[in-house]
This record gives C-alpha cells, sequence and structure tokens, in this order.
C-alpha cells in the first residue's frame, strides 16, 4: 500500500484487490499535472467526521502539493474548449460492461485513439479520448447528449459543464480505496491524439446507430401545415415531380445516398407532397437506401423499421421546414445548398457569440434602456429562421415572433427596432425591402456579421472544414429552439406569473448537475440577490431545486403544473389565438382588395353586395361594411371569432 503519510491512509490508498499500482502518489500527481489542460484539478471534500465526499468543490494548483483528498482533472481548457472527452459509465445507471464495450468497439471502427480505465472498486468505466484540436462545449454537449440515448449508464455532467466538468485521471485514488486503472498504453493518451474530425465522426456515428435529439416545438413556418399523425407539409394541392426529379425518385442512390435522399425530399415537399406519399416509396426504390441502412466500414448494414421511420421522419420535417422558408424551383435542384448553409452557420454562430459575450446587454427589460432580453429572444428568433431556411435574409412578422418568444407583439416590434438601431450601440439586424401585403419584413444579420469576413479566425471559421456542416447548423437549431421555448411559457409571461426575470434564471439552470447562485448572476447580468430572490420562487413553485452539486431545473414539464397552480394557465394559448383572428381578417381585407381592383367581374346588383351575400369571390366571402360603404373591420374580427369564415374556405393565412 502506498500512501504519502498515515493522516491520508484511507483516502489514498493506491491499492486494489488485484494488484498495486505501478506508481507513487508523486508520480500520479506529476502524470496529472502533465495531461491537464488548465493549471488546477478539483478536489473532493470531507464531512465533518473526516469522510472523503463525492463532491468536487474546490480547486488545487498543480504547483503545490497533492491535495490530502483525491481530485479530478477538468476536461476542458480556460476557454472552455474541451481537450479531452471522457465518457464516465456509472454502474448505478446501467450495464457498465456492455455500454462501454460498444462505445469502445465503436471507437476502434473509427480508428480514435482512446484508453479504458477501471474508475475504482465500483467497477464503474471511464473511456478517454485525447483531442489534437480542443472542441466546442456546444459540440461536446450535443455528443454527450446523443451518447446517452445509445449508452444508458453514461454519466454526461462532465461533458455538458465545460467550466466545471473533470473526472479522475488514470491512477488517481479512489475516495473508498483503489485507483483508476488503465487497461491499455497510457500512451494512447499522452503520445497520440484523436485528430479534429473525431467529434463530427463520433456524432455522425450516433445518429446512424439511433440517436435523436427531438427539437422544441415553434410555431409552424408560413404555409406549412400538419397532418393527423403530427407530419407537417407544405400546404396546397399536390403536384407531379419533373422528370429530372422522377429519374432521381426511380433511380440509384449513388455514392452518397444521404444526400440523394435529401435532395429529393426537398423536391418532394416542393411539390406538396405529403408524408405518407414519400413513405410508400420507402422499400420500393433504391433512392431511399438512406433511410432503410446505414453505413458500416465500407459497406451498409440493414436498419430496423422502427429506425428508418425515425430517420425518415426526421429528413423530412427538416425538408419541409427548408422550403417553406426558401421556396425552391420545381426540379428540386440546388447544388449550392450546403455551401450556403455552411456560410449562414457561421454567420449565425459568430452573432450569437458576440450577443453570448455581452450577457448584462440583456439582462434588463426595462424598454427605456438600450437592451432588453426581449431584444434577444427576437435576435435568436430571427437567427433561428435563417438556419432552418439556410438563407441569410428572412422574412418574420411580429404575430409569429411573439409566438415562439412570449413576448407581446407591440414588445416584439420595438425589439426589431432597437436591434436596427445604432442609437445605443452596433446594430445587430438591418431591414431588407419592405413589407406588402401578406409578405412581412425581410430582415438579415448586418454586413459585419453576415458576411463571414470578421469569422476567419474565430471559432466557427473551422467549421467549413468539416466534412458534416449540416451536424452544426442542426445543433444550433436545436439550442436555439430550447432556449426560446423554455422561456416562452405562461409561468414566464402571463400577468401575476414569476415574471420574465425568473424566466431568464430558469434557462440558464441546467437540468443535470448544477451551478452556483454566482455564475448564474454572471451569466443573466442580473444583481445576485435578484437571482436569489427568482431561485427562490423558482423552488417555491417547484420549477427548481438545490443540491450539492447547485441549483438545476426541474422537468418543462413542472411549468405547466406552476401555471395551474397560479391561475395564469392558457395565456399565451389565448393570445396566439387572437392574434390568429387578426391575420385572417388581414387576409380576408386583402382579398377584398384585390376583388375591388379587378376588371370585369360579375355583379349581382347596382348597389354594393351585402357581406352575406353571394358573390363571384373565388374564395373568399364579401367583407363586411358599414352604413358608409366602408370596410367594417371590428364586424370582420367578429365573424372570424365566430368561426364564419371556417366552413369551405381555404385561408391563405
Amino acid at each position: 500500500m502506498i500512501t504519502r503519510n498515515s493522516a491520508r491512509a484511507r483516502a489514498l490508498t493506491l491499492e486494489t484487490a488485484t494488484g498495486v499500482s505501478p506508481y507513487s502518489l508523486d508520480e500520479v500527481w506529476a502524470l496529472t499535472r502533465r495531461l491537464s489542460p488548465r493549471p488546477q484539478v478539483r478536489v473532493a471534500a470531507r464531512d465533518a467526521s473526516g469522510e472523503i465526499l463525492n463532491e468536487y468543490d474546490r480547486l488545487w494548483p498543480l504547483n503545490e502539493e497533492p491535495p490530502s483528498t483525491t481530485w479530478a482533472m477538468l476536461l476542458a481548457d480556460e476557454d472552455h474548449r474541451f481537450t479531452y472527452l471522457c465518457f464516465d459509465f456509472d454502474t448505478t445507471s446501467g450495464n457498465v460492461l456492455h455500454d462501454s464495450a460498444r462505445l469502445v468497439y465503436w471507437l476502434e471502427q473509427l480508428n480514435i485513439p482512446h484508453l479504458l480505465c477501471i474508475s475504482g472498486p465500483g467497477g464503474g468505466r471511464h473511456v478517454w479520448v485525447h483531442l489534437e484540436e480542443p472542441a466546442e462545449a456546444d459540440r461536446v454537449l450535443l455528443l454527450a447528449k446523443m451518447a446517452k440515448q445509445l449508452l444508458p449508464s453514461l454519466d454526461i455532467q462532465p461533458l455538458t459543464n465545460a467550466a466545471a466538468g473533470c473526472v479522475r485521471p488514470p491512477y488517481a485514488p479512489h475516495r473508498a480505496g483503489g485507483y483508476s486503472d488503465p487497461q491499455g498504453d497510457l500512451r494512447f493518451l499522452t503520445e497520440h491524439a484523436a485528430g479534429p474530425e473525431a467529434v463530427s465522426q463520433l456524432t455522425e456515428l450516433f445518429v446512424e446507430a439511433g440517436a435523436e435529439l427531438v427539437l422544441p416545438k415553434t410555431a409552424l413556418p408560413h404555409n406549412v401545415v400538419e397532418d393527423s399523425n403530427g407530419h407537417p407539409r407544405m400546404r396546397g394541392p399536390k403536384r407531379r415531380l419533373s422528370q429530372r426529379m422522377e429519374d432521381v425518385l426511380f433511380g440509384p442512390a449513388g455514392n452518397d445516398p444521404s444526400y440523394t435522399l435529401a435532395r429529393l425530399l426537398i423536391a418532394c415537399a416542393n411539390v406538396r407532397w405529403s408524408y405518407d406519399d414519400i413513405y410508400a416509396h420507402v422499400e420500393s426504390t433504391d433512392s431511399f437506401e438512406h433511410a432503410r441502412s446505414k453505413r458500416r466500414g465500407t459497406g451498409r448494414i440493414s436498419r430496423t423499421a422502427a429506425q428508418t421511420e425515425k430517420v425518415l421522419s426526421n429528413l423530412w420535417r427538416y425538408a419541409v421546414n427548408f422550403v417553406a422558408m426558401n421556396p425552391l424551383l420545381d426540379t428540386g435542384d440546388d447544388s449550392d445548398f450546403r455551401n450556403r448553409m455552411t456560410t449562414v452557420t457561421n454567420a449565425v454562430s459568430f452573432a450569437l457569440e458576440r450577443a453570448d459575450a455581452r450577457p448584462g446587454l440583456w439582462a434588463t427589460h426595462n424598454n427605456r434602456v438600450g437592451g432588453t432580453h426581449s431584444q434577444r429572444a427576437v435576435l435568436d428568433a430571427l437567427c433561428l429562421y435563417m438556419l432552418q431556411s439556410a438563407q441569410h435574409v428572412v422574412e418574420a412578422d411580429v404575430r409569429r415572433l411573439s409566438a415562439d418568444t412570449g413576448y407581446g407583439r407591440t414588445t416584439v416590434s420595438n425589439a426589431l427596432r432597437a436591434l436596427c438601431s445604432e442609437g445605443t450601440g452596433p446594430a445587430w439586424i438591418e431591414r431588407v425591402g419592405v413589407a406588402e401585403g401578406v409578405h412581412g419584413q425581410k430582415y438579415r444579420l448586418r454586413n459585419g456579421l453576415s458576411t463571414g469576413e470578421e469569422t476567419t479566425n474565430r471559432t466557427q471559421a473551422r467549421m467549413r472544414a468539416e466534412p458534416q456542416p449540416l451536424a452544426s447548423c442542426h445543433q444550433l437549431i436545436r439550442e436555439i429552439s430550447e432556449r426560446l421555448e423554455l422561456l416562452a411559457h405562461d409561468i414566464f409571461a402571463a400577468p401575476q406569473s414569476l415574471g420574465r426575470t425568473a424566466g431568464l434564471v430558469y434557462k440558464l439552470l441546467p437540468p443535470e448537475g448544477g451551478q452556483s447562485t454566482g455564475f448564474l448572476a454572471m451569466r443573466a447580468g442580473v444583481d445576485p440577490e435578484q437571482v436569489r430572490k427568482r431561485l427562490h420562487r423558482l423552488v417555491e413553485t417547484g420549477l427548481a431545486s438545490r443540491g450539492p452539486a447547485g441549483w438545476r431545473r426541474h422537468s418543462p414539464a413542472a411549468r405547466d403544473f406552476a401555471a395551474r397552480g397560479l391561475c395564469v394557465d392558457g395565456y399565451l394559448n389565448d393570445r396566439r389565438q387572437r392574434y390568429e383572428h387578426e391575420r385572417i381578417r388581414w387576409a380576408w381585407w386583402l382579398a377584398e382588395e384585390t376583388w375591388m381592383k379587378t376588371t370585369g367581374k360579375r355583379r349581382r346588383g347596382k348597389k354594393p353586395t351585402p357581406w352575406a351575400a353571394l358573390t363571384d369571390r373565388a374564395e373568399f366571402v364579401a367583407y363586411p361594411r358599414g352604413p358608409n360603404g366602408r370596410g367594417d373591420h371590428m364586424k370582420a374580427l367578429e365573424l372570424v371569432r365566430a368561426g364564419y369564415l371556417s366552413q369551405g374556405l381555404a385561408l391563405a393565412a
């Protein structure tokens, strides 16, 4: 048994039932100093009785002597980019042996250098990967969440917290005795690093293995409807594919089956096919090979029926959203799509990075100051639309922005003006053209953010070299959608609710692990005392709790119960319904104006037609008129609310 002194004997035993560590404590500490991406490690705490706890709540400099308790090495560097991936398998969560062996097999298939360690006497496993180039925290977060779906015993907390995520390094002592025992050559960690494509390769492999991250639902894009099974489709009658795309439909999958299928689905969405229409070809045509099988080495293996449906459903939803925001030619051929998606993703990443660097700018809800959280929410929503459409210029009306952010249309309108103004600082967005008819105002990121010229030496520029640029886009879509969905709820938006500041704090809370009050105050840009008050309110309503690791939020489903408890449930739904009625009334009036300007139309009398009388209008009945013959907009709104237009009329709204 090797220990530094008798006071540490209980905690720093480097002996197991199967052998003694080949290194002394000083040598293990020197190894940690060599591996660590930061000049400190986190050390375990003791309770009043001297028992070592599984809480690494203190930092310990590496240039000092080893601590009196065990330690864990931080995985990310001081810029919060991950130098190491460590997959920590916990015996209390599942079959550790099966899950760790499965991950090791995948790493071997991808030729990614790795090191497996038995973490301690409990039989847990650590699988280490040293990255040649540090990986961004958001990419590792996505990777961890996808891995958790496939490996139930995986503890993803170290990979989801770039600031404090840590794991005991090889040969480090365990608090219950023994040490982290490597099952291979340590040089796979010290001398052989994984290439810059490792994270992307693992992410792609997890997708092919069946992992999925469900997007938080936002408002449907313009002209998109859902069928009875929840699958989206473009509004309008189904048309036939062009001859060119029919050749793709009934032709071979080619060298890149995933690209062939994505291209085909976009064309099908553009001609108003439904999910059932495309699903009918899954088993009969080669072009759907990517949905039926997945790549494995130099060949392909079949997917299960459930996996096929999952892959096809996800690709179809993306194709419909893309066509809704970016109408294509009937050929469905968009050869510039990947390059455009990359540039849009880079521009959005850069803009959001700039916004994240100034948390205090978005902290307040006082419209009299330079920035508010409503402006940040609107900026997030516009960036989401750009990613969904792969376009730098997007059309956005205040009612749709209201539905996705939870703020009222007046607040959204003020936020848009502020984001376009340079009166209190650099503008974030700029208007393109003018709103006309049923079309809303178009926006784009200002030139300095959208051209990509400023990003050549920044993190986003590395995305261009990645073999799968769409993965970065999908990751950003998930993150932005989740941020918007967490805040856009009755419990934070309704009068007499918890309020917007509480929603901002709730949005920043991690779903697992914990976070300190000071960190939340820094990220929110709010006074720590205000953060504490909001946290206690969140705890009182069952939305958050405090554990040994800090504050964390509960399941988003708890918001519904909390809203009912405060009698504020249904507020946003009622507002969305009001806005929908106003949208229908506006479409009705525009149709009326078009009819009035039409020449040669049939009339049924010399006098103006009453609103209830039949006319030769193809889609809309006559708009209600007042005694002076002018349009009666209040009466029109009452008729819309009463469902007058719901029988036999397909409104473009």
